[in-house]
């Protein structure tokens, strides 16, 4: 089992086989969802076991580090590779979609607009996907039956005297105005700003230059940003809550 299974079940189950689009009756009777058929093409491949419940987006996010690897450019995803769409926390129901890729610039999935499981290739992929990595779009490796993992699985600490403290997928609020910052250091660029009471949701967390940070990549810019929540001596109580 492995790759070419997992894609071999979304084209036995494609829309012109007679199966459609359903949130409500999802488990093959009428139809899929796109997660529902994320699910069975992952237990057709081999990645999950057979009797895995049938879960959601939300579900799939926390099969990372057992079931999938997280790839953390889009420049890697390769065939077999899934997507989520929808941050994390938040994607559950119409607020979140996922599908597989079957090549490069092309994904198989259930969804609303074409009644059922399709191909989008490059001219209709963008209607789905930014193809660019955020914390609203993430791409993951399933671990299929004797296939090589990622190479890379966790974001690395650059020069500039940053330290990589942890991974952590959460959300803070602001409890004062906050400078985002292109880099973990209060010389560098200020390059947005929130006001009090904003969410702001993240995927790491540094040290640098006498501070504490959360990053995360910016929807719109694709590059990663830093803000500043506490000092690391002298007054530590943070201006973010979480």
């Amino acid at each position: 089992m492995g790759v070419q299974e997992a894609l071999k079940w979304f084209d036995d189950h494609h829309r012109s086989k007679g199966f459609r689009y359903s949130m409500t009756d999802r488990y093959g009777g009428y139809g899929y969802d796109c997660s529902s058929s994320q699910y069975y093409a992952l237990i057709a491949g081999g990645v999950l076991p057979k009797g895995t419940p049938i879960g959601n987006t939300e579900t799939l996010f926390k099969l990372k580090g057992k079931y999938l690897d997280e790839i953390y450019s889009y420049k890697d995803v390769r065939p077999g590779d899934i997507f989520i769409r929808g941050g994390e926390g938040t994607s559950a129901g119409a607020g979140g979609h996922t599908g597989m890729f079957y090549k490069k610039d092309g994904i198989v999935h259930s969804n609303y607009t074409n009644d059922g499981i399709s191909y989008n290739d490059i001219s209709t992929i963008d209607y789905y996907l930014d193809r660019q990595r955020s914390w609203n779009e993430r791409y993951f490796r399933p671990r299929y039956p004797n296939t090589s993992r990622p190479s890379v699985s966790k974001p690395k600490t650059k020069s500039g005297g940053k330290k990589f403290i942890k991974e952590e997928h959460w959300t803070a609020w602001t409890q004062c105005a906050v400078n985002v910052r292109a880099d973990a250091s209060t010389d560098s660029a200020i390059v947005a700003s929130y006001p009090m009471g904003a969410p702001i949701n993240y995927d790491s967390v540094y040290e640098a230059d006498g501070y504490r940070w959360i990053s995360y990549i910016g929807d719109s810019s694709g590059k990663r940003r830093y803000i500043a929540y506490r000092r690391l001596s002298g007054d530590t109580r943070p201006w973010l809550t979480f």
